[in-house]
């Protein structure tokens, strides 16, 4: 009896401290662990494309660091950062000096979502991009020159609101 007793005891001791591991988080960190690259954003008139030069790639690494790689005027680039989660923000600080708070979630297809508000009304969604590396900035999936838009169709441009999040500009005819 004392056994079983025993064998109860350490099963509601394990399960206790497994399902504390993240108490204040709505996710595990292995949720955001991967990489992240920019596939469209979402503000008060719909959602919008982020194409060519605008995408961006995340890569969260297990022991809290990562690489942010974006489009400069030199080409390809990166920053690593380090990263933690409390709650639903994300704290990014990156190496060049610069710090980011973001609300992230999940959407219905697995996409993370990034925003600055904690309503979510306006944000940039990234999808999973495949395993990450630690090596220098590769070429983004997908990405190359921006087309050049058809006659009389609308196109949305992207603005940097942060480095994680991307705003619609202006809209052109």
């Amino acid at each position: 009896m004392k056994k079983i007793y025993l064998i109860a005891m350490m099963a509601l001791l394990s399960m206790t401290v497994s399902s504390c591991r993240d108490w204040d988080s709505p996710y595990y960190v292995e949720d955001i662990v991967g990489s992240w690259v920019s596939e469209y954003g979402a503000d008060a008139y719909g959602t919008y494309d982020i194409l060519g030069y605008d995408v961006v790639r995340y890569d969260f690494y297990y022991n809290y660091t990562g690489r942010y790689t974006y489009y400069s005027a030199y080409g390809l680039s990166y920053v690593d950062f380090d990263w933690e989660t409390r709650g639903n923000m994300l704290y990014i600080h990156y190496y060049d000096g610069d710090y980011e708070s973001l609300y992230y979630g999940f959407d219905d297809y697995g996409y993370l979502i990034l925003s600055l508000d904690r309503h979510f009304y306006n944000y940039t969604a990234y999808r999973p991009g495949g395993s990450y590396y630690f090596e220098p900035a590769k070429e983004m999936p997908g990405n190359g020159p921006k087309l050049a838009p058809r006659e009389g169709e609308k196109t949305s441009t992207v603005k940097t609101v942060s480095r994680g999040i991307k705003a619609r500009g202006t809209t052109a005819e």
